[in-house]
Protein backbone atom coordinates (compact mmCIF):
# COMPACT_ATOMS: atom_id res chain seq x y z
CA UNK A 1 0.00 0.00 0.00
CA UNK A 2 1.29 3.45 -0.86
CA UNK A 3 1.06 6.37 1.52
CA UNK A 4 -0.98 8.76 -0.64
CA UNK A 5 -2.94 11.10 1.59
CA UNK A 6 -6.17 12.58 0.28
CA UNK A 7 -5.41 16.26 0.54
CA UNK A 8 -5.06 19.27 -1.72
CA UNK A 9 -1.49 19.65 -0.49
CA UNK A 10 1.34 17.16 -0.40
CA UNK A 11 2.09 16.11 3.17
CA UNK A 12 4.76 14.31 5.14
CA UNK A 13 8.48 14.89 5.56
CA UNK A 14 12.02 15.77 4.59
CA UNK A 15 14.91 13.53 3.66
CA UNK A 16 15.94 12.34 7.11
CA UNK A 17 15.56 8.59 7.28
CA UNK A 18 16.30 5.14 8.72
CA UNK A 19 16.41 4.78 12.51
CA UNK A 20 17.64 7.56 14.78
CA UNK A 21 21.29 7.05 13.76
CA UNK A 22 20.51 7.66 10.12
CA UNK A 23 18.11 10.51 10.86
CA UNK A 24 21.00 12.27 12.58
CA UNK A 25 23.31 11.41 9.69
CA UNK A 26 21.09 13.37 7.34
CA UNK A 27 20.06 16.11 9.73
CA UNK A 28 23.61 16.75 10.83
CA UNK A 29 25.48 15.85 7.68
CA UNK A 30 28.00 13.09 8.40
CA UNK A 31 28.45 9.83 10.26
CA UNK A 32 30.65 7.72 12.51
CA UNK A 33 34.41 7.91 12.10
CA UNK A 34 35.76 5.21 9.80
CA UNK A 35 39.41 5.62 10.66
CA UNK A 36 40.29 8.19 7.99
CA UNK A 37 43.07 10.18 9.64
CA UNK A 38 43.54 12.77 6.89
CA UNK A 39 41.39 15.75 7.71
CA UNK A 40 39.32 16.95 4.82
CA UNK A 41 36.12 18.88 4.51
CA UNK A 42 32.76 17.83 3.13
CA UNK A 43 33.26 20.38 0.37
CA UNK A 44 34.00 19.76 -3.31
CA UNK A 45 35.11 22.32 -5.88
CA UNK A 46 34.10 22.27 -9.54
CA UNK A 47 35.51 24.97 -11.81
CA UNK A 48 35.95 26.13 -15.39
CA UNK A 49 37.81 29.05 -16.94
CA UNK A 50 35.66 31.81 -15.41
CA UNK A 51 33.75 30.42 -12.41
CA UNK A 52 33.70 27.91 -9.58
CA UNK A 53 30.96 25.88 -7.94
CA UNK A 54 31.44 24.73 -4.36
CA UNK A 55 29.36 21.79 -3.12
CA UNK A 56 29.38 22.10 0.66
CA UNK A 57 27.99 19.31 2.82
CA UNK A 58 25.90 20.88 5.52
CA UNK A 59 25.22 20.41 9.19
CA UNK A 60 21.58 21.41 9.54
CA UNK A 61 21.64 21.50 13.34
CA UNK A 62 24.60 22.19 15.63
CA UNK A 63 25.16 22.61 19.35
CA UNK A 64 26.95 25.47 21.09
CA UNK A 65 29.90 23.20 21.82
CA UNK A 66 30.23 22.35 18.10
CA UNK A 67 31.06 25.93 17.17
CA UNK A 68 32.96 27.31 15.44
CA UNK A 69 32.63 25.01 12.44
CA UNK A 70 35.66 24.32 10.18
CA UNK A 71 36.98 27.60 8.81
CA UNK A 72 37.19 26.26 5.25
CA UNK A 73 33.43 26.91 5.03
CA UNK A 74 34.07 30.60 5.68
CA UNK A 75 36.85 30.60 3.09
CA UNK A 76 34.54 29.12 0.48
CA UNK A 77 31.77 31.55 1.41
CA UNK A 78 34.15 34.50 1.01
CA UNK A 79 35.05 33.30 -2.50
CA UNK A 80 31.40 32.89 -3.51
CA UNK A 81 29.12 35.56 -4.95
CA UNK A 82 25.89 33.56 -4.61
CA UNK A 83 24.48 30.83 -2.35
CA UNK A 84 22.08 27.99 -3.15
CA UNK A 85 20.37 26.00 -0.37
CA UNK A 86 18.11 22.95 -0.48
CA UNK A 87 15.21 25.33 0.25
CA UNK A 88 15.24 29.10 -0.14
CA UNK A 89 15.98 30.25 3.41
CA UNK A 90 13.74 33.28 2.97
CA UNK A 91 10.87 30.85 2.46
CA UNK A 92 11.87 28.92 5.58
CA UNK A 93 11.98 32.12 7.67
CA UNK A 94 8.88 33.77 6.23
CA UNK A 95 5.91 34.53 8.52
CA UNK A 96 3.58 31.58 8.56
CA UNK A 97 6.25 29.05 7.54
CA UNK A 98 5.75 26.99 10.69
CA UNK A 99 2.00 26.93 10.19
CA UNK A 100 2.50 25.91 6.57
CA UNK A 101 4.69 22.98 7.63
CA UNK A 102 2.10 21.92 10.17
CA UNK A 103 -0.66 22.03 7.58
CA UNK A 104 1.39 19.95 5.15
CA UNK A 105 2.00 17.39 7.88
CA UNK A 106 -1.59 17.12 9.09
CA UNK A 107 -3.93 14.31 8.05
CA UNK A 108 -7.19 15.15 6.29
CA UNK A 109 -10.26 15.67 8.46
CA UNK A 110 -11.64 12.35 9.64
CA UNK A 111 -8.31 10.49 9.52
CA UNK A 112 -6.00 9.66 12.41
CA UNK A 113 -2.49 8.31 12.77
CA UNK A 114 -3.90 5.02 14.06
CA UNK A 115 -5.41 4.48 10.60
CA UNK A 116 -1.89 4.04 9.22
CA UNK A 117 0.38 2.56 11.89
CA UNK A 118 0.47 -0.94 13.33
CA UNK A 119 -0.55 -1.60 16.92
CA UNK A 120 3.05 -2.41 17.90
CA UNK A 121 4.34 0.89 16.51
CA UNK A 122 1.54 2.85 18.14
CA UNK A 123 2.36 1.27 21.49
CA UNK A 124 6.07 2.09 21.08
CA UNK A 125 5.16 5.65 20.13
CA UNK A 126 2.86 6.09 23.14
CA UNK A 127 5.60 4.76 25.41
CA UNK A 128 8.04 7.29 23.95
CA UNK A 129 5.58 10.11 24.63
CA UNK A 130 5.03 8.99 28.22
CA UNK A 131 8.75 8.67 28.92
CA UNK A 132 9.35 12.18 27.59
CA UNK A 133 6.40 13.72 29.44
CA UNK A 134 4.65 14.64 26.21
CA UNK A 135 0.88 14.72 25.60
CA UNK A 136 -0.39 11.29 24.65
CA UNK A 137 -2.39 12.59 21.71
CA UNK A 138 0.09 15.06 20.24
CA UNK A 139 0.67 12.97 17.11
CA UNK A 140 -2.90 11.84 16.49
CA UNK A 141 -3.47 14.14 13.51
CA UNK A 142 0.10 14.00 12.15
CA UNK A 143 0.95 12.11 8.99
CA UNK A 144 3.40 9.23 9.54
CA UNK A 145 6.13 11.21 7.79
CA UNK A 146 5.60 14.22 10.04
CA UNK A 147 5.74 11.98 13.11
CA UNK A 148 9.01 10.53 11.90
CA UNK A 149 10.58 13.93 11.30
CA UNK A 150 9.24 15.42 14.51
CA UNK A 151 10.75 12.69 16.66
CA UNK A 152 14.13 13.08 14.99
CA UNK A 153 14.07 16.85 15.44
CA UNK A 154 12.89 16.57 19.05
CA UNK A 155 15.77 14.25 19.90
CA UNK A 156 18.31 16.57 18.29
CA UNK A 157 16.90 19.65 20.02
CA UNK A 158 16.77 17.79 23.35
CA UNK A 159 20.53 17.37 23.01
CA UNK A 160 21.05 21.05 22.28
CA UNK A 161 21.29 20.85 18.48
CA UNK A 162 19.49 23.83 16.98
CA UNK A 163 18.73 24.96 13.43
CA UNK A 164 19.79 28.54 14.20
CA UNK A 165 23.30 27.23 14.89
CA UNK A 166 23.41 25.10 11.74
CA UNK A 167 25.28 25.97 8.56
CA UNK A 168 22.26 26.98 6.50
CA UNK A 169 20.94 29.53 8.96
CA UNK A 170 24.33 30.98 9.77
CA UNK A 171 25.34 31.43 6.15
CA UNK A 172 21.91 32.73 5.22
CA UNK A 173 22.30 35.46 7.83
CA UNK A 174 25.80 36.27 6.61
CA UNK A 175 24.62 36.43 3.00
CA UNK A 176 21.77 38.79 3.88
CA UNK A 177 24.18 41.05 5.75
CA UNK A 178 26.71 40.98 2.91
CA UNK A 179 24.14 41.41 0.15
CA UNK A 180 24.84 38.05 -1.48
CA UNK A 181 21.82 36.55 -3.28
CA UNK A 182 20.46 33.17 -2.21
CA UNK A 183 18.01 30.68 -3.69
CA UNK A 184 16.69 27.15 -3.19
CA UNK A 185 16.83 23.88 -5.11
CA UNK A 186 13.41 22.75 -3.89
CA UNK A 187 10.22 24.00 -2.29
CA UNK A 188 8.89 23.02 1.11
CA UNK A 189 5.94 21.34 -0.59
CA UNK A 190 8.23 19.18 -2.71
CA UNK A 191 10.39 18.09 0.22
CA UNK A 192 7.33 17.33 2.31
CA UNK A 193 5.84 15.27 -0.52
CA UNK A 194 8.67 12.74 -0.64
CA UNK A 195 7.15 10.45 1.96
CA UNK A 196 4.01 10.17 -0.13
CA UNK A 197 6.03 7.85 -2.34
CA UNK A 198 7.24 5.57 0.45
CA UNK A 199 5.41 2.37 1.28
CA UNK A 200 3.42 2.91 4.48
CA UNK A 201 4.70 -0.35 5.97
CA UNK A 202 8.25 0.99 5.61
CA UNK A 203 7.34 4.18 7.42
CA UNK A 204 5.70 2.13 10.16
CA UNK A 205 8.94 0.22 10.73
CA UNK A 206 11.07 3.38 10.64
CA UNK A 207 8.95 5.12 13.28
CA UNK A 208 9.10 2.09 15.56
CA UNK A 209 12.87 1.76 15.22
CA UNK A 210 13.36 5.48 15.78
CA UNK A 211 11.52 5.67 19.11
CA UNK A 212 13.12 2.45 20.34
CA UNK A 213 16.60 3.76 19.51
CA UNK A 214 16.22 7.17 21.13
CA UNK A 215 18.43 6.22 24.09
CA UNK A 216 21.44 6.13 21.73
CA UNK A 217 20.87 9.68 20.52
CA UNK A 218 23.64 11.54 22.35
CA UNK A 219 26.35 9.03 21.50
CA UNK A 220 25.22 9.05 17.90
CA UNK A 221 25.16 12.83 17.62
CA UNK A 222 28.67 13.16 19.11
CA UNK A 223 30.04 10.62 16.62
CA UNK A 224 28.36 12.25 13.65
CA UNK A 225 29.53 15.77 14.35
CA UNK A 226 33.02 14.57 15.20
CA UNK A 227 33.27 12.77 11.87
CA UNK A 228 31.87 15.72 9.94
CA UNK A 229 34.81 17.81 11.07
CA UNK A 230 37.33 15.46 9.43
CA UNK A 231 35.39 14.91 6.21
CA UNK A 232 34.84 11.19 6.75
CA UNK A 233 32.87 10.59 3.57
CA UNK A 234 33.58 6.86 3.50
CA UNK A 235 31.90 6.46 6.88
CA UNK A 236 28.78 8.21 5.67
CA UNK A 237 28.74 6.13 2.51
CA UNK A 238 28.89 2.92 4.54
CA UNK A 239 26.15 4.01 6.93
CA UNK A 240 23.67 5.23 4.34
CA UNK A 241 24.09 2.43 1.85
CA UNK A 242 24.53 -0.46 4.29
CA UNK A 243 21.65 0.52 6.57
CA UNK A 244 19.38 1.38 3.67
CA UNK A 245 20.12 -1.75 1.68
CA UNK A 246 16.84 -3.27 2.85
CA UNK A 247 14.86 -0.21 1.75
CA UNK A 248 16.21 0.82 -1.67
CA UNK A 249 12.97 2.66 -2.38
CA UNK A 250 13.70 5.04 0.50
CA UNK A 251 17.22 5.64 -0.76
CA UNK A 252 15.93 6.38 -4.25
CA UNK A 253 13.08 8.65 -3.21
CA UNK A 254 14.84 10.66 -0.54
CA UNK A 255 18.36 10.88 -1.95
CA UNK A 256 18.99 9.60 -5.47
CA UNK A 257 16.00 11.16 -7.24
CA UNK A 258 16.70 14.51 -5.66
CA UNK A 259 20.40 14.30 -6.50
CA UNK A 260 19.52 13.81 -10.15
CA UNK A 261 17.15 16.78 -10.05
CA UNK A 262 19.94 19.04 -8.82
CA UNK A 263 22.50 18.25 -11.53
CA UNK A 264 21.08 20.60 -14.22
CA UNK A 265 21.01 23.48 -11.70
CA UNK A 266 24.65 22.89 -10.77
CA UNK A 267 25.67 22.69 -14.43
CA UNK A 268 23.83 25.92 -15.18
CA UNK A 269 25.61 27.73 -12.36
CA UNK A 270 28.97 26.41 -13.56
CA UNK A 271 28.20 27.70 -17.06
CA UNK A 272 27.74 31.18 -15.63
CA UNK A 273 30.45 33.63 -14.64
CA UNK A 274 29.93 33.73 -10.87
CA UNK A 275 31.33 31.63 -8.05
CA UNK A 276 28.45 29.81 -6.34
CA UNK A 277 28.31 27.95 -3.02
CA UNK A 278 25.75 25.14 -2.76
CA UNK A 279 24.92 24.10 0.81
CA UNK A 280 23.16 20.73 0.99
CA UNK A 281 23.01 17.77 3.36
CA UNK A 282 26.35 15.94 3.15
CA UNK A 283 24.62 12.59 2.57
CA UNK A 284 23.79 13.89 -0.91
CA UNK A 285 27.51 14.16 -1.70
CA UNK A 286 28.71 10.60 -1.06
CA UNK A 287 27.96 7.11 -2.29
CA UNK A 288 26.38 5.64 -5.39
CA UNK A 289 24.42 8.15 -7.48
CA UNK A 290 25.53 10.99 -5.21
CA UNK A 291 25.74 14.49 -6.62
CA UNK A 292 29.52 14.07 -6.82
CA UNK A 293 29.36 10.75 -8.68
CA UNK A 294 26.69 11.98 -11.10
CA UNK A 295 28.83 14.99 -12.01
CA UNK A 296 31.93 12.82 -12.42
CA UNK A 297 29.99 10.54 -14.76
CA UNK A 298 29.50 13.57 -16.97
CA UNK A 299 33.26 13.95 -17.24
CA UNK A 300 33.56 16.79 -14.76
CA UNK A 301 36.50 16.89 -12.36
CA UNK A 302 35.83 17.68 -8.71
CA UNK A 303 38.30 18.21 -5.89
CA UNK A 304 37.53 17.58 -2.24
CA UNK A 305 38.91 20.45 -0.18
CA UNK A 306 41.05 20.13 2.89
CA UNK A 307 39.81 20.85 6.38
CA UNK A 308 40.91 23.47 8.85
Amino acid sequence: MRCHYRSSSNVTGLAYLMKLRTIFSLIVGLTTVSGNSAEKASIWKLSDEDSAVYLAGSVHLLREKDLPFPDVYNTVYADSEELVFEIDMKEMNAPGATMKMRELGTLPVGERLSDYLSEDTLQALNKYLRENNLPSGMFNRFTPGMVYLTIGSMEAIRLGARPDLGLEMQFHKKAEKDGKPGSGLETTEYQMSRFNEINIETLDVLIGETVEGSSEAEKTLDAIIGAWRVGDTEGLKQLVYEEMAETPDVLKILLVDRNRNWIPVIEKKLAGDKNVMFIVGAAHLVGESSVIQLLEQKGLKLTQLGGE
